[in-house]
C-alpha cells in the first residue's frame, strides 16, 4: 500500500510541475514534435524534453533552452539508441499486424503475447531514458540495468507510472491533440518523478535502524 501511495504521489508531483510551467512545456513539446517528424531524431528530441524536465524537478525552469541544450549534447550518443528502438517498434508492429490478420489457430494468443512483450519493452525503455537523464555516468547499458533493477525492486512505485505513461503515449500518438497540449513533457516528468521516488524508497529501506 505504501508503494502505491508513493506512486500516486509521484504522479501528482509530475502533474503539478507540468501544470505550473505549462506554457513553457507546450513550447518544449512543439519543438520536440517538429524534430520527431524526421523519426531518427525522435529519441534525441525526447531526451531534450527529459533534460529540461529534470531541471524542473530540481526547481529550475530551463524550458526550450534546456531542451535544446540537452538535445545537442546527447544527440550523437542517443542516435544509435533511437535506431534500436525504431527497429524494435518495427518488429513489434509488423508481427502484430501479421498475426492480427492471420487465420492461424494460435494467432490470437500470439497477438496477446506480443502486445504484452511490446508493453514491457516500452516501459523498460521509458524508465531507462529517465535513469539515463538522472545518472551522472552517461552510459546507455547502465541506464538499462538501473531501470530493470528499479522495475524489479520497486514494482509498486514504477509499474503504475509506467502503465500510465504508456497509455498517455498511445493516446498522444493516436489522436495527436495531446501532443499540442504538452503531453510529452508530462510523460517525461512522470518517469522522472517515479524513478526519484523509487530511489528515495530504496534508500529509506536500506537505512540502518538507530
Amino acid at each position: 500500500m505504501k508503494d502505491l501511495r508513493n506512486s500516486f504521489a509521484a504522479i501528482a508531483k509530475a502533474f503539478s510541475l507540468w501544470w505550473g510551467d505549462w506554457a513553457n512545456q507546450v513550447l518544449v513539446c512543439l519543438a520536440a514534435v517538429l524534430l520527431s517528424l524526421t523519426a531518427i531524431l525522435a529519441l534525441p528530441a525526447y531526451i531534450g524534453v527529459l533534460e529540461q524536465a529534470r531541471d524542473l524537478t530540481h526547481g529550475a525552469r530551463t524550458g526550450i533552452a534546456g531542451m535544446w541544450s540537452g538535445f545537442r549534447r546527447e544527440l550523437r550518443r542517443s542516435l544509435p539508441w533511437g535506431l534500436l528502438n525504431l527497429a524494435a517498434a518495427a518488429v513489434f508492429g509488423f508481427t502484430l499486424w501479421f498475426y492480427a490478420n492471420s487465420r492461424f489457430v494460435f494467432a490470437p494468443t500470439l497477438v496477446v503475447f506480443i502486445s504484452a512483450a511490446a508493453l514491457i519493452y516500452f516501459i523498460w525503455q521509458y524508465f531507462s531514458l529517465a535513469c539515463y537523464t538522472l545518472q551522472e555516468e552517461k552510459k546507455i547499458k547502465l541506464a538499462w540495468q538501473n531501470a530493470l533493477a528499479l522495475l524489479l525492486s520497486r514494482p509498486g512505485v514504477m509499474w503504475l507510472s509506467g502503465l500510465l505513461g504508456a497509455a498517455l503515449s498511445f493516446v498522444s500518438l493516436r489522436f495527436f491533440v495531446p501532443l499540442a497540449l504538452g503531453s510529452p513533457a508530462l510523460i517525461a516528468l512522470m518517469s522522472l518523478t517515479a524513478v526519484q521516488q523509487a530511489l528515495r524508497d530504496g534508500a529509506e529501506a536500506n537505512r540502518p535502524e538507530s
